[in-house]
């Protein structure tokens, strides 16, 4: 046996030996678990960065050994989602055998697919940038090992670029391009123009369907653009303005599987520039972008996707575009969600799939409204049908976030709430305190989601309706 004071300076050197020994998990476990989280979906709630599903963890290996041995710093972009975090380096505290083995068990775990990490690389990597005494940012590391590229939608694509200040969208076929280029990587990029201002770009091709159906689109620019299917007009973005979500136009249009032909036009007038432009089908979740720029990461303003948590129904009090300047956004669990109006004392918007990106007004104290992230949002009003001496007294909310609407109404008090039904609906619950009148209180103008146009509330007798979305 050592004695405690002999024992003592060994303690380092034995742990070392004993982490080397490790495997990848227990290493990760110790050294990373902190702040990417045992799961790999990053600590807090997902606060930190995630490491399941990853894309910096794809293509080149060399990419995550040079962010292990020289740390990262500044924004960066995962998933879809913006952090800007200081990740410090671990090249002096780890050696190349644990790197190796933490950095395999990360590219493997949680359904990740990176490549394997050999020794000999972490050992290149290391003499390679030995000099380097700062983190690296996301932009240099893109620039040394850039993402793999993958096909879009977008196929047999060219480019024509005009001269010229509008303040609309011109009609480019009575104007002469200036050039004429093919572009293989069948993405929209603005930079293509090679210019700063007062110009236009007209991308025309196929876009390949994978299949027959309905198909959203969501577009937005700095300045105008417009998007044409099949010779008709799906979408457009009319004047000059930023593309910060607060100008973006959506549509559809029912395509075959197969080439579909497809124009976009674009003007740049003064200051910032940008396009982009995103698709997807019912069955698809999340948008698939087929330009340098989506509308998560343009105007400077992450993306903040707000949902609900444990359970438990998430508010968003900030302006709503559809709603009016009081109206209140609420995404129950089941994905559901509405916007009530305290100025129009009645729901006014509903709809199923994501809630809000509150990146627009929760980053710098953006303005403007913020459109719903769903391109199927219904309208059950848009105008007041209470008295006018109805007054709205507030909100209250039960433990699982559910709110209760409080409106006086002359003598009497009209109580409205809202919760999660069975089947995606949306249940609403009505109840007159008070008096003797019996009020007629509207439902909505839309047939799709409600049969009944309205109900007589009389005081003490409870009503439920039920909002069908799916």
């Amino acid at each position: 046996m050592f004695p405690p004071r002999l024992l003592f300076p060994l303690i380092p050197l034995l742990l070392h030996s004993h982490l080397k020994a490790q495997d990848g998990e227990q290493l990760y476990g110790l050294y990373c678990a902190a702040c990417h989280a045992p799961d790999g979906k990053g600590a807090t709630g997902g606060a930190f960065p995630p490491l399941a599903g990853s894309e910096w963890l794809h293509g080149n290996p060399k990419r995550s050994v040079a962010i292990v041995l020289k740390g990262l710093h500044g924004p960066i972009e995962v998933g879809g989602k913006s952090y800007n975090l200081e990740m410090p380096p671990q090249g002096d505290a780890l050696g190349d055998d644990q790197i190796v083995a933490i950095l395999n068990f990360v590219h493997k775990a949680w359904g990740n697919k990176g490549q394997e990490v050999k020794r000999d690389l972490v050992r290149v990597v290391r003499a390679e940038f030995t000099t380097r005494t700062t983190p690296w940012t996301a932009p240099e590391l893109l620039k040394l090992f850039p993402f793999e590229k993958k096909p879009t939608a977008l196929a047999n694509l060219t480019s024509r670029v005009y001269k010229g200040q509008w303040n609309q969208t011109p009609d480019f076929t009575k104007i002469q391009s200036e050039n004429v280029e093919e572009e293989h990587s069948g993405i929209l990029d603005t930079a293509l123009a090679a210019m700063k201002e007062d110009f236009g770009i007209v991308w025309e091709g196929d876009f390949m369907a994978p299949a027959d159906g309905e198909y959203s689109f969501i577009l937005d620019a700095d300045d105008g653009a417009k998007l044409i299917l099949d010779g008709k007009t799906v979408a457009e973005v009319k004047g000059l303005g930023p593309i910060d979500g607060s100008r973006v136009a959506k549509g559809k249009a029912t395509l075959k599987a197969g080439a579909n032909p497809i124009r976009i036009e674009y003007f740049q007038g003064k200051g910032q520039q940008g396009i982009s432009l995103g698709w997807k089908t019912a069955s698809t979740k999340k948008w698939q972008w087929v330009s340098a720029s989506s509308q998560k990461n343009t105007g400077g303003n992450p993306q903040i996707p707000l949902m609900p948590q444990d359970g438990k129904t998430v508010i968003y009090r900030n302006f709503i575009k559809g709603s009016t300047a009081r109206g209140i956004g609420f995404g129950f669990p089941g994905e559901v969600n509405m916007v009530y109006s305290a100025d129009n004392l009645a729901p006014e918007l509903i709809w199923a799939g994501d809630f809000m990106d509150a990146g627009l007004h929760w980053t710098n104290r953006g303005q403007g409204f913020q459109t719903p992230m769903s391109d199927e949002v219904i309208t059950l009003t848009a105008q007041r049908s209470l008295a006018p001496t109805a007054r709205f007294k507030g909100y209250s909310l039960d433990p699982k976030g559910n709110p209760t609407f409080h409106v006086k109404i002359d003598g009497q008090l009209l109580s409205d709430a809202f919760a999660l039904g069975a089947d995606g609906t949306l249940v609403r619950t009505l109840k007159l305190s008070g008096g003797t009148s019996v009020l007629e209180i509207p439902l909505g103008d839309n047939p799709s989601v409600t049969t009944e146009k309205s109900v007589s509330l009389a005081p003490d007798k409870p009503v439920t309706v039920t909002y069908k979305l799916r």
